[in-house]
């Protein structure tokens, strides 16, 4: 008997450990979609009329990014306007910070205090004990008020799994879906270490995440930031409220598309892979060809024949031992020509 019991407990012991792993509350198949409804929050937390939007989401495959293996999500809204980056590695899934944020036109020590938060971070840990704080990261940076005054500051993000709970949205009902906790909370730090920053306001961001779904339910509430110690006028960081609208569905098979277009490479910049997306309206012999400034060839992705629909091709510029810079990547398919320019930031 107590050898069954030590056999149960190792057997249990065992599920508990695999449920917890973190591709268990992904999708498994390319393709998988995701439709939210999302609606901006007042400053008592009530959805705003009027602001109601939805969202899609796709997943569009994996591929080796910043180093780590990376389900690809394209966030559409009509037109590709968003690329994130998920990365499952036992109980705990990462997301690359970093992949869309434009930094071109900010204030150069600025835009690289920003730069040096680009990363991986493991913010769902699925196997994290209840009501346990875990940091993600803890940064101090500067930024320039004027010409003259610059407010230094400290970033912290800690994240924190509450206890497990079950889920209502629009398309149905979730047991058990796993929740979290991440907060941002910024500091001045007025005084130098060791003395602690002064608080200035934390954001504090709740996901529900479901087994083979992903994430279900989110809500960031509105926020109101006065700093007005540092002559800065108060103002708002509007909160939002993120809920599943209705059944993921696995991808069809997709209409034959009525053109021959060359999409835009995402994402871009980057460094060192990315994904071509181009479509044929009828089979060709499909030649996809990279070049540099010159105009000299340094790689030939596609050079085969291929049937009409959407295709997808990923380029790593560090297999061609590629330097930064301006790169242009050309499709011929039939008497159909087209060439976009990409940018390989190191």
């Amino acid at each position: 008997m107590k050898r069954f019991c030590f056999l149960a407990l190792i057997l249990l012991t065992s599920l508990r450990l695999n449920a917890q792993q973190a591709s268990t509350f992904f999708p498994s198949q390319n393709g998988y979609k995701w439709f939210y409804q999302i609606v901006t929050l007042d400053t008592l937390q009530n959805p705003i009329a009027g602001t109601e939007r939805t969202q899609k989401d796709s997943l569009a495959g994996e591929m080796l990014y910043q180093g780590k293996t990376a389900k690809i999500i394209l966030t559409l809204n009509g037109a590709l306007n968003d690329t994130s980056f998920v990365s499952l590695e036992g109980t705990n899934a990462f997301q690359y910070v970093g992949a869309d944020i434009p930094i071109g036109d900010l204030p150069p020590a600025l835009g690289d205090s920003l730069q040096a938060l680009f990363g991986w971070y493991a913010t769902f840990r699925f196997a994290q004990p209840v009501n346990q704080n875990y940091t993600l990261l803890s940064r101090s940076f500067t930024v320039p008020l004027d010409s003259s005054t610059n407010l230094p500051l400290v970033i912290t993000v800690t994240g924190r799994r509450l206890s497990d709970q079950t889920v209502t949205v629009p398309f149905g009902t979730f047991q058990n879906a796993k929740r979290f906790l991440i907060t941002t909370s910024v500091g001045a730090q007025v005084l130098p270490p060791p003395f602690p920053a002064l608080p200035l306001f934390s954001i504090p961001d709740t996901t529900w995440i479901a087994q083979g779904t992903w994430i279900v339910r989110r809500v960031t509430p509105t926020v109101n930031v006065n700093l007005s110690t540092f002559g800065v006028p108060p103002f708002t960081l509007p909160g939002q409220r993120v809920v599943l609208a209705r059944e993921p569905l696995s991808a069809s098979p997709s209409p034959t598309p009525v053109a021959f277009e060359l999409a835009q490479n995402y994402p871009n910049p980057f460094n060192p892979t990315t994904v071509i997306p181009y479509r044929l309206s009828a089979p060709s012999d499909v030649r996809l060809e990279v070049f540099d400034m010159l105009g000299r060839k340094v790689a030939t992705l596609v050079d085969a024949r291929q049937g009409a629909g959407s295709h997808r091709v990923a380029f790593n510029a560090a297999a061609f031992n590629l330097s930064s810079g301006m790169y242009f990547y050309k499709l011929s398919a039939g008497a159909f020509s087209e060439t976009r320019k990409m940018i390989f930031s190191k």
